[in-house]
């Protein structure tokens, strides 16, 4: 395969979005989560995806129409509606809607083989049912071990991300990860669950200024910092 593909999983159930994320480890893509609407059509403004797992009800309403409305982008995308109800009439209505496939939830693996073949082609083979204990996050592809972390994935995480989506486990990798000048590294096992999504929040404002991209999801930052603003110390 020539390029790493892009993947976007709109999903307000961290539950399954953890399984999805799992499930889709192995393959050479890069794997980023939108927790609702609003966040879908935000990345479906900056970029374009390969594959598109569509969550049919979504904590801000439904997500039937965003594949049309946000997400077949430049290049063709494969859509697959997730729904907890997958009945002769939803399967009608995605496919009216121009996804290919709809997935019952939970997702699994008998159900996404042939989901993902148009876009994996026979790498969809090797997935295995079982998928290995991992940091199940947004980040399946990211390597933490390498010297330079990917600032541009940390900067264009979402607040949904971060609150929702991300383990304690996962917040404290990326803190580590980059040389943000933070005293508590060592110590962040001890920190609440708060104080980590509050660093994690600085984090990537300052990945963005290292990127110098102040623009990056500029309409979702100054709503996230006001929610930031907003939560209680």
């Amino acid at each position: 395969m020539d390029r790493q593909r892009q993947i976007l999983i709109v999903e307000s159930d961290a539950g399954v979005v953890r399984r999805l994320c799992a499930l889709l480890a192995s393959l050479p893509a890069r794997v980023m989560v939108s927790g609702t609407r609003a966040d879908a059509v935000e990345a479906g403004l900056s970029q374009s995806f390969d594959l598109c797992f569509v969550a049919h009800g979504l904590a801000d309403g439904n997500g039937l129409s965003l594949l049309r409305e946000a997400l077949w982008g430049r290049g063709a995308v494969v859509g697959v509606l997730l729904s907890r109800h997958a009945d002769l009439r939803v399967v009608q209505q995605a496919i009216d809607f121009g996804y290919r496939g709809v997935m019952q939830d939970p997702p699994d693996l008998q159900q996404l083989r042939p989901l993902l073949r148009p876009v994996f082609g026979e790498l969809v083979d090797s997935l295995s049912s079982e998928p290995p204990e991992i940091a199940l996050s947004i980040a399946a592809k990211t390597d933490w071990t390498v010297d330079l972390p990917d600032l541009r994935w940390i900067a264009s995480l979402t607040l949904t991300q971060i609150l929702s989506v991300l383990s304690n486990t996962d917040l404290m990798k990326i803190i580590r990860s980059v040389d943000y000048p933070f005293a508590g590294k060592e110590r962040l096992e001890y920190f609440d669950r708060d104080t980590l999504e509050r660093v994690v929040c600085l984090v990537r404002r300052w990945s963005q200024q290292r990127l110098s991209l102040p623009g990056i999801c500029q309409s979702q930052a100054g709503v996230e910092l006001l929610e930031e603003l907003r939560r209680p110390a």
